[in-house]
This record gives C-alpha cells, structure tokens and sequence, in this order.
C-alpha cells in the first residue's frame, strides 16, 4: 500500500515539474516570437533580404519542407510568403498536408498568391499535381520549388491502396524473397505519390506536436520543428524554424 502510494506521489510530482517546464517553455517561445528580430534593427529589410542575409549560415537545408496547414488559423497570404521564402532559400520541394481539407479545394487561389507575392523575385515555380499552373523564371538562372498539397487521404489510404494491389499481383514488385524489406516496399509505394524526396523537415504551429495522419511511411525520419506557439507565420519565425533544424544532428538510430 505504502509502495503504490508512493508510485502515485512520484508519477504526480513528476507530471507537475514536466507540466510546469513546457509552461516556461511556451511562454518564452511566446516572448522570443514577439521580440526577437532577425533582421538586425533594419525595419525596412524586406523578407527576401533578411534570408539572402541569413541562408549562407544554414548549412543543413531541407531537400523537402512540409507545413502541417490550418486554414481556420493560417492564411493563404501566409502559405504563399513561405513558398517564396522556401524559393529564395533554396528548398527544392514544399508540401502543405492540408489539415481541414480547404487548402486543396482552393489551391487555384493559392496559386494566384503565391504569384502575386513573386512579383521582383527570381525563380521558378511548379505544382505537382497541377502541372497548367506552373510557373517560369523571365529567362533568369536562379532556384526551382515543386509545390504539392496533400491530405489525410495521401496517408494511410493510400498505403492500403498500395498493400492490396500486392495482394491481388495487381503491381509489378521486384522482391527477393516472399517477404518485402522496408527498400522494396519503399519503391512500390513510391508509385502512387508524386517524383518527390520523402520530407526531411515538417514545421508546425501552435502547442500540440500532431501528424494529422500526415505520410506516415515518409516522415519515419522527418524533423518536426515548432515554427510559432500563437499560430502565426512570419520571416522571424521561419528563419529561426530553419536554424534548428541546422543544428538537428540525425543519428538513423545509430
């Protein structure tokens, strides 16, 4: 009796210290978002010149960035900026994994967005999915970004999809032995997604760390870094989301 009394004082003490360190954590994540500038005091530094300013220090990019979107809590202004800010840092490929099912109804008037905010800015801009929207570079060498928005359908719908058809000899697989390795599974499963690397970064607003049922056989070694607690999307945010993924040191569980 002593011994689970004790069990329960510990677990509770426990629970109150851990609940009272993400308290201080949240509220300084809250007080960093609110002041602290990367663009050193310059105001007038537009977004594009405080990456240009700060992209030479972050030597671990993403090859694919997904944001986890709200479109009750996120703009399409705000997903247009991070698809400009992704272009001019060079992040080859972004996805929005579409939390509410809205952004993929509207994605023609993100895409009016995403061009609006390109205006003076390098670079070209294609839609995966949607190929009569991509975009073009004036002539002018610079990056290319590949846009695509999924849903919780492109998750483990899709993967069963993909298992049933095995089942049913309905795909061509190349397999050694009468049991798949996670390689040959990789490659079947890759049929029935877009030519793109699995994500190496998702970024995420708000408290609460969630997947949404986002890709779940492709983000088995993705990053999840908090880009804002209070919802919101903007260059500071973004910026300092990038430098700790910089400082992420990926083990493969070696």
């Amino acid at each position: 009796m002593l011994s689970r009394l004790l069990r329960q004082f510990l677990f509770t003490l426990v629970h109150l210290v851990v609940s009272v360190l993400v308290a201080v954590q949240n509220v300084y994540l809250r007080i960093r978002t609110q002041y602290n500038d990367f663009s050193g005091g310059e105001e007038a530094a537009n977004d594009v010149e405080v990456i240009l300013r700060h992209i030479p220090y972050i030597i671990k990019k993403p090859k694919h960035l997904v944001i986890l979107t709200d479109m009750t809590q996120h703009t399409l202004k705000d997903l247009a900026l991070v698809v400009i800010w992704s272009l001019v840092a060079g992040v080859p490929y972004i996805s929005f994994h579409d939390v509410t099912g809205e952004l993929k109804e509207n994605e023609t008037k993100l895409f009016l967005e995403v061009e609006k905010c390109k205006k003076g800015v390098p670079g070209c801009i294609k839609w995966s999915n949607r190929p009569n929207l991509n975009g073009y570079t004036n002539g002018i060498q610079a990056h290319t970004i590949t846009i695509n928005v999924f849903t919780a359908s492109d998750g483990r719908p899709k993967i069963a999809e993909c298992i049933r058809k095995i089942a049913n000899n309905e795909l061509n697989c190349k397999r050694k032995t009468n049991e798949f390795t996670a390689q040959e599974f990789d490659e079947v499963l890759r049929q029935f997604y877009p030519s793109i690397p699995d994500p190496d970064l998702v970024m995420y607003t708000g408290s609460s760390c969630r997947t949404y049922g986002l890709l779940p056989w492709q983000i088995r070694l993705s990053e999840f870094v908090q880009l804002s607690l209070d919802q919101c999307i903007n260059i500071q945010c973004y910026i300092g989301a990038l430098y700790k993924y910089n400082k992420c040191d990926q083990r493969f569980g070696k």
